[in-house]
Parts: C-alpha cells; structure tokens; sequence
C-alpha cells in the first residue's frame, strides 16, 4: 500500500512481512496520524480490536461484490 492510499474506509490486509502480529488479518482504516507522506494507520478487524499500522505494513484490498 502506498502512503496516499491509506484513507479513512480504505479495506486492507496485513502483509506477511510484517513484525507485528496479525499477518493474513482483513480490516478497515478507520482513522489515520502522522505526515501524508509517512502515515501510521489504525484498523478496526471484524472482532472488533482496533490495531496501529505503518501504511507499509498493509495491502489494499478489492471490495467484494455483493450479488443481488
């Protein structure tokens, strides 16, 4: 992910790459900090928790389709 993608709504997932825990976990951006250029991010998963990120750290995700 690219730091300018990282916005408020934005579906990501954590990168295997990642110190941190959560590899493989899905979530939403629901609030970012820092400099455009450099954000940290907080995700809210489905549980509930809500975890900081480096915008690095996390992969953008392709909404899924709901059929009708």
């Amino acid at each position: 992910m690219e730091s300018h993608e990282a916005r408020i709504g934005t579906s990501v997932g954590v990168l295997g790459g990642s110190k941190r825990t959560g590899k493989g976990r899905a979530g939403m951006v629901v609030r970012t900090y820092g400099h455009p250029d450099h954000l940290a991010v907080d995700v809210r998963f489905d549980d509930g928790s809500v975890e900081l990120y480096w915008y690095h750290e996390l992969r953008t995700m392709e909404p899924t389709q709901t059929s009708r």
